[in-house]
């Protein structure tokens, strides 16, 4: 007898939006967007005859048949998501190179590979810590991650996400004081990273005057962090490099004022040529953990968590 199922990118839909009760968390989990969350939702509505969802001003609420279907559905998806591993693991060991500019490597990449691992056993990653453009064309690399403007030769680029810019200092910094301004950073080493141009970017954003921009050490790669976190100063810094420190209280953010850089994390690699199975796995894993850190950074400062790239609506 055949089986008689609703479409699965709606069954998709549907249990990571009954897992968040959010449709925009959902739709950042599935890297859609909140309209194709909600469309496949609406869809399996239909499709069941029943309501799934309340939907109230302040967002949805599972109703007892949504709740029951859930409980239901989401044991599945942990099932088929085993058994995808398990099959994967009984084939050969596919290779991938990967390389990545040092400060997101050592800051970010390197901690979270495990759970890389743990989900696709079959494929050896070798990771390269460079800040050079590699040559994906010769077989130096099969995918990158870089931060810039996006228009490297010869690459086809991905956006992965939005880097947002501010200060952060070790804790102790900010002991027994109880009204911290962006004035007061004319008392305290400026640390650089790489180039002076950012402090004095973001101290003008937010109207800052009476600080001597061009103070201080500078850094190359993300040396400017590991000061900031020795005590040494204030360095400025983005979301995807500091918020496990921010979690952790190794650092500290002492103001409430970001600036959103021209400048973005990408996924790259050669242009027009097909995706291979191991750069797939490793481009799915990548978002979602950067939706992730994204979600840790927006729940630490209240804040719409900055936006990661999106599927096609209509997946």
């Amino acid at each position: 007898m055949a089986r008689r199922l609703p479409s699965l990118n709606a069954l998709k839909a549907f249990e990571a939006a009954a897992r968040f009760e959010s449709f925009t968390e959902a739709a950042a989990d599935l890297f859609v967007t909140h309209a194709a969350v909600s469309r496949h939702v609406r869809d399996l509505e239909d499709w069941l005859g029943t309501a799934l969802f309340l939907r109230t001003g302040r967002g949805v609420v599972l109703t007892e048949a949504g709740r029951r279907f859930a409980g239901r559905l989401t044991p599945l998806f942990d099932q088929l998501a085993e058994a995808t591993r398990e099959a994967a693991a009984v084939g050969d060991v596919r290779q991938l190179k990967v390389t990545v500019e040092p400060a997101i490597a050592s800051r970010w990449l390197v901690p979270r590979l495990g759970r890389f691992n743990e989900l696709h056993p079959d494929i050896e990653l070798s990771i390269d810590p460079s800040s050079k453009l590699a040559d994906f064309r010769s077989g130096e690399a099969d995918v990158g991650i870089r931060y810039g403007s996006g228009d490297w030769p010869d690459v086809e680029s991905q956006k992965l996400t939005d880097a947002l810019i501010f200060p952060v200092c070790a804790p102790k910094l900010l002991t027994g004081r109880t009204a911290f301004t962006p004035a007061d950073l004319r008392d305290f080493n400026l640390l650089h990273e790489s180039r002076k141009q950012w402090w004095a970017d973001w101290l003008a954003a937010n109207g800052v005057t009476g600080v001597e921009d061009w103070r201080g050490t500078l850094f190359q790669n993300h040396l400017a962090i590991d000061a900031a976190e020795a005590g040494q100063g204030f360095a400025l810094a983005d979301q995807m490099l500091v918020t496990d420190s921010l979690v952790e209280g190794w650092l500290a953010r002492p103001f409430g004022f970001d600036m959103k850089d021209h400048w973005h994390y990408w996924l790259v690699r050669a242009k027009g040529q097909k995706e291979t199975a191991p750069v797939r796995a490793f481009r799915e894993w990548l978002m979602g953990e950067f939706a992730d850190t994204n979600r840790k950074y927006a729940a630490l400062t209240g804040q719409k968590p900055p936006a990661v790239a999106a599927r096609a609506a209509s997946s």
